[in-house]
């Protein structure tokens, strides 16, 4: 399976909530993230625990850093404008990063993993939940 990693799995995989780099090879995925997600993951940075910081730096350094990033282009920003318009229209606000990790799953025919199953079914996309191995369309 083609994999767009949402910066709230890669969290749980920094917090050591879930062993991401485990479910990645056992299940021989193959794994992106985009643009939207290095921002997203870089503003989350500790910020006032040295332990919690380094913590964060080592994951990235060793997984996050490594893993192909797909670019937010002009069609990438268009087409999450369209799907968080959409899912707007029918009652659900939704935040920018998950309309453009939206918006590259759909463009480069990608299931987004993510824990938050609800936004992505709220904007049309093939989406996984590995942390309770249920799926959603």
């Amino acid at each position: 399976m083609r994999i767009l990693l949402d910066t709230s799995l890669l969290v749980e995989g920094e917090r050591r909530n879930f062993d991401l780099g485990k479910w990645v090879t056992t299940a021989r995925h193959e794994v992106f993230i985009c643009d939207a997600t290095i921002a997203e993951y870089i503003a989350g940075k500790p910020l006032k625990d040295a332990g919690k910081e380094q913590r964060w730096r080592n994951y990235w350094d060793s997984f996050v850093s490594l893993l192909v990033s797909v670019p937010l282009d002009h069609q990438v920003c268009e087409r999450a404008g369209e799907l968080l318009a959409a899912a707007r229209r029918m009652g659900t606000t939704l935040p920018l990063g998950d309309g453009l990790h939206a918006a590259v799953a759909e463009l480069e025919d990608l299931t987004v993993a993510t824990v938050d199953l609800d936004h992505y079914q709220a904007l049309g996309v093939r989406a996984v939940n590995p942390l309770k191995s249920r799926s959603a369309r």
